[in-house]
């Protein structure tokens, strides 16, 4: 959990997650949002009421650790002995 996450979640009155998948959505990206909880998918969807204005959009922005957790290219070889090649 990060402060800047949970003040602006606490600021808008929406969860972290809200605040990340509507940051996801504004940044012109498709979040995958993954739940088989009925009211975890409902918070899921209630995105559409607010907004993250530029000074939020920046903060969360500033967390990034230049970190990709689903990087074939990155851990095929070390993991496999193989290249992955993401696009072929």
């Amino acid at each position: 959990k990060d402060n800047v996450i949970l003040d602006i979640a606490n600021q808008k009155g929406k969860t972290p997650g809200q605040i990340l998948i509507r940051w996801a959505m504004q940044r012109n990206t498709l979040p995958l949002c993954k739940t088989s909880n009925s009211s975890r998918m409902k918070e899921n969807r209630d995105v559409f009421d607010f907004s993250l204005d530029d000074s939020e959009m920046k903060r969360i922005n500033s967390l990034n650790k230049n970190r990709r957790y689903n990087d074939p290219g990155d851990f095929c070889e070390r993991e496999f002995g193989t290249f992955c090649p993401i696009y072929e």
